[in-house]
């Protein structure tokens, strides 16, 4: 059942987007008016009211939030986390000095929802690995701009 539980993040969020392990789905809203979803890996939190994320320049969903900036971020964790995060993103960097291809995207929480429900209990996320160690090594420069900010 959805409730609404304020305009950040808890810490407990806060913690989870820092621990570099959380896929979350980022929504956009296309040209056409319809929704545009996609697992986002690279999202660091500075805080309860930003959530950063290294995207690529040329991805539509990059597309979608220069057009407009409306964004949403579904969030689905163990321990039982379940959220639904409205916000509006922009982009900040381009590109990113870590990858040229990479842009830095910062949302701006603006609420944030409960979606858990009394029949089932969230045990685990979205769980990836890397497909090689040049990968690995992506990501570590990705991450360590996006917490630099």
């Amino acid at each position: 059942m959805s409730k609404l539980i304020g305009d950040s993040l808890p810490q407990e969020a806060v913690d989870l987007f820092n621990k570099e392990l959380t896929t979350v789905i980022l929504s956009t809203v296309t040209p056409e008016g319809f929704p545009h979803a996609m697992p986002v890996h690279l999202l660091a939190a500075p805080d309860g009211r930003t959530i950063r994320m290294a995207l690529m320049n040329a991805h539509q969903t990059t597309g979608n939030i220069r057009d407009n900036g409306k964004a949403f971020i579904t969030v689905a964790e163990g321990t039982d986390i379940c959220l639904g995060i409205k916000g509006t993103a922009k982009v900040v960097r381009e590109p990113m000095e870590g990858n040229p291809v990479m842009c830095m995207v910062e949302f701006k929480v603006e609420q944030v929802k409960s979606d858990t429900t009394p029949t089932v209990i969230v045990t685990e996320g979205i769980r990836t690995r890397h497909r090689s160690d040049k990968t690995a090594g992506f990501f570590r420069a990705m991450f360590d701009e996006l917490y630099k900010g």
